[in-house]
C-alpha cells in the first residue's frame, strides 16, 4: 500500500477540498496529513479511515510575519522536519498550494518520492490580500514595492520548484490555462472542487422560522466566509433598491462581519438583511435548501479571483437552489451548459434588477437545470482523475 504525506498550510476543519482528496486517497492508500494548529475534533473527520493526523503548532510571531511578507515560500519549511521525524519513507508527497511546495520538494529529494502539486489558486496573485486594501498615502508606495518584490520572488521560486513536480493539479480550466502559459508546464490535470452526490438531503432548515422572517418573503442566500473579494458590500447596498418582500440571509463568519452589520444598520436594512453564524459543513446543505436563490460574487481583485471556480456555485447546484453569479471565466463555462440561474455585471443596479426579476419567475426551470448540472459537476467525476495519478 503506497504511503502519502499530505502537506497543508492551514487547518483542516473547513477545507472541503483537502478533506475530499484525503478521503479519496485513503480508500487505497495510507495517508498522513501534516497541517497546522489542529483541534481535538479533527479525528472525527476521517473516522474509520486509513488516515493519521500530525498537527504542527504555528504561531504568528514577528519573525513569521516578516517571512510571510518577504520570502513567504519558506514559511512552512518546518514540515520537512515534522515529516522526517516520522521515520517513514513516503511514496508520494502531496503539496497543497505554493507555500507547501518548497518543503515538499525537499522531502521528495530526500525520500526519492513522487511529488503532486495541487495549486488551489494563483497564489502569487493573492499576495495583495496580505496588505490593507486602502493604505495611507505614505504607506502605499512601500506596500506596492513590497508586493512587487514578493510576486517577483514567488514566481521565480515557483518556476524553479515546478521542475521537481511529477503531477500538477489545479481546480479549473482557467487556472490551467494561466499556469500553462506562465510556466510552459504541460499536462496539468483539472480536479474541480465539487461536492459529492451525497451532498444532498431531504432535510430543510426553515430559515423564515429560524430568523423570524415573514413566511411569504423570498430569501436570497449568501453562504461562506465574510472577507474581501466576495462582493458582500455590493450585495448589501443593492438591497436599497430591492423589493421589500425579498430578504437577504448572510450565513457565515469572518473579518467583515461587524462592518457588514454596521453597514446594514446605516442603510436602514435591518428588516431586510439577516445574519446567521457559520454552520458545520455537514449541516450546510440543509440551510442552503431553505433559500429560494443563492448568491456567488467574486470581485476581480486579482487574476486568481478572475479565474476562480467558486465552491458556492457547486454547493448551490447540489442543493438545487438557483444561482445568481457575476460573469467570470469558470461561471460562464457552467452557465453555457446549464441554465441554472442568472449571470450579472458586478454592480448594485444590475444585481438589484436581477434579484427583483428572478423573484417573480417560476424557479422550477432553474432547479431542474441545477439537478442535471450536479450530475456533471460532482466529486465522483473528479476523483477518478485524482485516483489515476497514484498507482
Amino acid at each position: 500500500m503506497p504511503k502519502i504525506a499530505v502537506l497543508l498550510n492551514g487547518k483542516i476543519q473547513n477545507d472541503s477540498r483537502v478533506i475530499k482528496i484525503i478521503k479519496t486517497l485513503s480508500k487505497q492508500h495510507q495517508v498522513d496529513l501534516f497541517y497546522i494548529n489542529g483541534s481535538s475534533q479533527d479525528d472525527l473527520i476521517f473516522k474509520d479511515m486509513t488516515v493519521r493526523l500530525f498537527s504542527c503548532t504555528h504561531q504568528d510571531t514577528f519573525f513569521v510575519k516578516l517571512l510571510r511578507h518577504t520570502f513567504f515560500y519558506n514559511e512552512f519549511m518546518f514540515f520537512k522536519k515534522a515529516v522526517l521525524k516520522n521515520n517513514i519513507r513516503y511514496d508520494y508527497i502531496y503539496a497543497n498550494d505554493l507555500p507547501c511546495l518548497k518543503p515538499a520538494v525537499a522531502l521528495k529529494k530526500r525520500m526519492n518520492a513522487k511529488l503532486i502539486y495541487d495549486s488551489h489558486e494563483i497564489y502569487n496573485e493573492t499576495l495583495n490580500q496580505f496588505f490593507p486594501s486602502k493604505p495611507s498615502f505614505f504607506k502605499k508606495p512601500l506596500f506596492n514595492l513590497s508586493l512587487s518584490l514578493m510576486r517577483f520572488l514567488g514566481e521565480r521560486e515557483e518556476r524553479y520548484l515546478l521542475k521537481s513536480v511529477d503531477n500538477f493539479i489545479t481546480v479549473g480550466e482557467g487556472l490551467k490555462m494561466y499556469f500553462s502559459k506562465k510556466y510552459g508546464y504541460e499536462d496539468i490535470k483539472v480536479v474541480m472542487n465539487c461536492p459529492p452526490l451525497s451532498f444532498t438531503t431531504k432535510k430543510v432548515v426553515n430559515l423564515q422560522k429560524l430568523l423570524k422572517i415573514n413566511p411569504e418573503q423570498f430569501i436570497v442566500l449568501y453562504q461562506g466566509v465574510l472577507n474581501q473579494g466576495r462582493g458582500l458590500e455590493i450585495l448589501i447596498r443593492s438591497f436599497t433598491d430591492i423589493n421589500k418582500n425579498i430578504v437577504l440571509v448572510i450565513l457565515g463568519s469572518g473579518p467583515l462581519l461587524e462592518y457588514l452589520r454596521n453597514l446594514t444598520n446605516t442603510l436602514g436594512l435591518h428588516n431586510q438583511v439577516y445574519f446567521h453564524k457559520r454552520v458545520s459543513p455537514s449541516e450546510l446543505v440543509e440551510y442552503t435548501k431553505g433559500a429560494n436563490v443563492g448568491i456567488s460574487l467574486l470581485e476581480d481583485l486579482n487574476l486568481s479571483k478572475k479565474y476562480a471556480a467558486p465552491n458556492k456555485l457547486f454547493e448551490y447546484l447540489h442543493a438545487e437552489v438557483p444561482v445568481i453569479c457575476n460573469a467570470a471565466f469558470e461561471t460562464e463555462s457552467v452557465f453555457r451548459k446549464f441554465k441554472i440561474g442568472k449571470l450579472i455585471k458586478e454592480n448594485c443596479s444590475d444585481l438589484a434588477m436581477t434579484i427583483n426579476t428572478i423573484s417573480k419567475e417560476n424557479l422550477d426551470q432553474y432547479k431542474t437545470a441545477c439537478k442535471k448540472a450536479a450530475q456533471e459537476y460532482c466529486w465522483e467525476n473528479q476523483e477518478r482523475i485524482l485516483s489515476n495519478l497514484i498507482k
